[in-house]
């Protein structure tokens, strides 16, 4: 797993706290302004070791761990982007 790896819900577009299950268990907190995680829990072994995806943590919806980091891929690309022309619009 990517440690930076940023997530968005597919289902309600949460983009703030997930729960990841992989070969270990963590809880991550994400800030959608800086595109990265700000805070996560330390790394716990998962007894499912086949699990792959991520929980979120408002709807409570299991995605595919895939899915969830291409769109949230998606999301910093379109916000640097966003952020990048109002900056160039402010000169």
């Amino acid at each position: 797993m990517i440690m930076n790896t940023f997530f968005v819900c597919p289902n309600c577009g949460n983009d703030k706290e997930f729960t990841i299950f992989t070969s270990s268990f963590q809880v991550v907190k994400q800030s959608p302004e800086l595109g990265k995680r700000i805070d996560e829990s330390n790394a716990l072994p998962n007894l499912r070791q086949n699990d792959n995806y991520i929980e979120c943590q408002l709807c409570f919806q299991r995605s595919e761990y895939d899915k969830a980091t291409t769109i949230g891929k998606k999301y910093v690309q379109t916000n640097l982007r966003l952020r990048k022309e109002k900056f160039e619009l402010l000169k």
